[in-house]
């Protein structure tokens, strides 16, 4: 099936490019008022388009919110010029949709919908037919949030900070064990840890030395990162310790206490590629991704390239998974979250995934504390519909994972 789609225009930005992701049509034109079919969100429908489907033509039809002659005069010149059109029902106001029904009634209109949640595709012929097929449809993280009109800038942890090797991600692992044992010490440890290292930096060999008494009880993380392997050159002498770390990511890990809630929260997620199809981590989104006409010709054939530019208004997400279209954005938090953390979530997630868009709050710790008024975060976070998922500590990883996948299935 391509020729071409008839899109009622939609408030949600998934709901318009379903048909395009699936089909990669010859044209699609989009029907919407003016209130709804605002600039900044076609530019990005049209981003979006140079890559996932570049050939496509995108027309875009204002129609009048309260005019029905005028809004079935607009449907019948689309059906006599396109008379093996495609219409897709989801989206639009009522307006549209009793002049699609009016005009359908006439015409035997082919229309179909496709279900963003489930990629399920219920499709009628001019016969009258019914059919009901699963599609495979899917997204990255990236393009995902070019639909939504932002940007992953060269901040973000996948292009910046973190290569996930093999290696790399048993590392996660062995020192996610040792956070684990230090459990609410690992945040404290971290900051003494990462003024040691500041205090006495590294020669050009990139050995530190740091004295004992720097470090106090924090050196005990340094005997099982050696333990483990992941020094090297280690010495352990009565004042002081000397070392290399073994790359610069488990320096990145070590220094930041945050970071390893993060990338477990990535390396568990990224055990079954079968359900999540794309992860990003560290997230660093430019709100205003889409600029001028020649720089969204230049997005679409060198993305490196614009990556580049300056950024305006960003945002920061610990985590993105993508299952199918659907992403679900995540804050991790090594120690104690308010409220503060739940508006944040929830503004991003609403800005840059919608209404189809899950968001969950990770904790290391256990955010039950009646002295701190938990309860009603918790009430608050499921008010929101923010996932909480706390304790991972003591969470074995497969439960994680499920939990996870849960998230995506509610």
């Amino acid at each position: 099936m391509a020729g071409t789609f008839v899109e009622f225009f939609s408030d949600e930005a998934l709901e318009n490019v379903m048909c395009l992701l699936q089909y990669k049509p010859d044209r699609v034109i989009y029907l919407g008022m003016k209130a709804t079919m605002l600039t900044r969100k076609m530019e990005s429908l049209q981003a979006f388009a140079a890559i996932r489907s570049p050939e496509t033509i995108l027309e875009f039809i204002e129609v009048p919110r309260d005019d029905l002659d005028e809004c079935i005069a607009t449907l019948q010149e689309i059906s006599d010029e396109y008379p093996d059109a495609y219409y897709e029902l989801t989206g639009g106001n009522e307006m549209i949709l009793i002049a699609f029904g009016y005009i359908s009634a006439q015409k035997k209109l082919k229309c179909l919908r496709i279900d963003p949640f489930t990629s399920t595709e219920i499709t009628i012929g001019p016969d009258g037919n019914i059919t009901t097929r699963q599609d495979n449809i899917n997204m990255t993280v990236r393009e995902n949030i070019i639909l939504h009109g932002g940007l992953l800038t060269n901040q973000t942890g996948n292009y910046s900070s973190w290569k996930f090797t093999d290696e790399f991600k048993a590392d996660i692992r062995d020192i996610w064990e040792i956070a684990r044992k230090l459990r609410h010490k690992w945040n404290r440890y971290g900051a003494i840890i990462e003024d040691a290292i500041k205090n006495y930096p590294c020669d050009e060999k990139g050995t530190y030395t740091i004295p004992k008494n720097q470090l106090r009880e924090a050196i005990s993380v340094f005997y099982d990162l050696q333990h483990m392997g992941k020094l090297k050159y280690f010495s352990d002498q009565p004042k002081r310790i000397r070392f290399q770390f073994k790359n610069r990511e488990i320096k990145n890990i070590i220094t930041k206490t945050g970071n390893i809630l993060e990338l477990h929260v990535y390396e568990v997620a990224s055990r079954r590629p079968d359900i999540f199809n794309d992860e990003i981590i560290s997230a660093v989104i430019d709100w205003n991704g889409n600029k001028t006409q020649e720089q969204k010709k230049q997005f679409a054939s060198d993305y490196k390239r614009y990556m580049d530019t300056t950024y305006d208004t960003v945002n920061e997400i610990d985590v993105i998974l993508m299952r199918s279209v659907i992403p679900t954005f995540i804050s991790c938090k090594s120690g104690r979250a308010g409220s503060l953390a739940l508006h944040e979530l929830q503004t991003v997630t609403h800005r840059f995934g919608g209404n189809y868009a899950k968001k969950a709050l990770i904790m290391a710790l256990p955010a039950d504390n009646s002295a701190s008024g938990t309860s009603f975060f918790k009430q608050r976070a499921k008010e929101m519909h923010i996932w909480v998922i706390d304790n991972v500590y003591s969470m074995k990883d497969e439960v994680l994972l499920n939990k996870l996948i849960r998230v995506q299935g509610e």
